[in-house]
């Protein structure tokens, strides 16, 4: 069988030679290899140019290199093909590592004493929360942000969710609606978005947003940067002194260089590496989807058309 490779990543060359061991039996193309795409069967990628999707008419299935899809169901020649995407442990790990120490930097005031080694000045001890004592809201409840959750929620902090609609009976975190957006912001002194690209999520943390938020509060944003109004928030930060936010995730990336964010005292940036894509396991994934496949004809895409997600 032939599978077309695609993606921009610096590693590129690290990908490619997993993907050429763990598929031993089957040839591998790039786009350097000027491929028959009309023998294309299966496609691995990471934001494909939609001049080659419209000449992968026979992919069956589409595996996307993280997990996110909207680099794929955006593009305008997609035809619903299933999509696998990366559902790795490794990564969900990663990304708590990175909510928590983000988490810490503003528990523990450690900006403080950031801001004031540059100025060789000693501040002393500051007050500090405990962890039960603070309560993180997760904006984005699917696989990252349940694992996040819970990574939480056994560290003792107190942890609510926030998703579309509630399916699931028995949760140890407490499940609200966006019905109940307003009761979910005010009790929530940490929010964290791991919401992904959809239409209905484009700018849904804006003014009306953040200003239901707590004046004092600490947001963390790691799921995509089309979800934040960014003139908003610099707004909001200006009127706000005492609010916080970690961004990971911009509209536009690299961050450009004339972007306010980069002056604002009250950000911290981080770039777009909240959570490592683990090239091995996240090829095993495929591998492991992929035999299924062929055992039983069958495959269910990882991607609802209708939510976008």
């Amino acid at each position: 069988m032939s599978i077309f490779f695609y993606c921009n990543f610096k590693n590129k060359k690290q990908w490619l030679n997993s993907i050429n061991k763990k598929f031993p039996k089957h040839k591998v193309f790039t786009i350097k290899d000027k491929p028959d795409f009309s023998k294309i069967k299966y496609a691995i990628v990471w934001n494909l140019p939609d001049t080659i999707m419209k000449k992968l008419k026979n992919v069956k299935i589409f595996f996307s290199l993280g997990a996110g899809v909207d680099h794929i169901i955006n593009l305008p020649s997609y035809n619903k093909t299933p999509i696998v995407r990366v559902k790795d442990i490794n990564m969900a790990e990663r990304m708590s590592y990175h909510v928590h120490s983000q988490i810490l930097t503003y528990q523990l005031k450690l900006y403080l004493f950031q801001k004031a080694q540059i100025q060789k000045k000693w501040l002393g001890e500051q007050n500090t929360k405990l962890n039960k004592d603070i309560t993180i809201g997760i904006v984005g409840l699917g696989f990252l942000g349940n694992y996040v959750a819970d990574y939480l929620y056994n560290l003792n902090y107190s942890v609510l969710g926030l998703k579309r609609e509630i399916r699931q009976k028995e949760s140890k975190i407490k499940i609200f609606t966006e019905k109940n957006l307003n009761k979910f912001l005010n009790l929530s002194d940490i929010v964290v978005s791991i919401l992904p690209d959809t239409k209905k999520t484009k700018n849904l943390i804006n003014k009306k947003f953040l200003n239901l938020m707590k004046k004092n509060s600490f947001l963390i944003n790691i799921g995509r940067g089309s979800t934040l109004n960014e003139h908003d928030l610099l707004l909001h930060l200006n009127k706000n002194k005492n609010f916080f936010v970690s961004l990971d995730v911009f509209k536009t990336e690299p961050l450009p260089k004339n972007n306010k964010f980069w002056t604002q005292k009250n950000v911290i940036i981080t770039p777009h590496a909240a959570a490592l894509t683990d090239i091995d396991s996240s090829i095993d994934l495929m591998v492991n989807r992929f035999k299924h496949f062929k055992k039983t004809g069958k495959i269910k895409s990882d991607v609802n058309l209708i939510k976008g997600y």
